[in-house]
């Protein structure tokens, strides 16, 4: 439980801020969905590994583009 006057007036602010955000549409569906819609394993994130350095295309661009 928090007690600190100054804790909870900054959430209070933060909050506000927040709804007004999303009244004012300036945060998008998109973003509310992945903020506050938890699915029941929480929030999947990509497991599988990624090697940015794999793929041909990139490999060439990186290889041709240097100076």
């Amino acid at each position: 439980m928090i007690v600190d006057v100054q804790v909870i007036d900054m959430l209070l602010f933060k909050g506000m801020e927040e709804l007004k955000n999303v009244v004012n549409h300036s945060k998008q569906r998109h973003h509310i969905i992945g903020q506050y819609v938890v699915g029941q394993q929480g929030q999947v994130q990509d497991s599988a590994s990624k090697d940015p350095g794999t793929s041909p295309f990139l490999k060439n661009f990186y290889s041709s583009n240097y100076f």
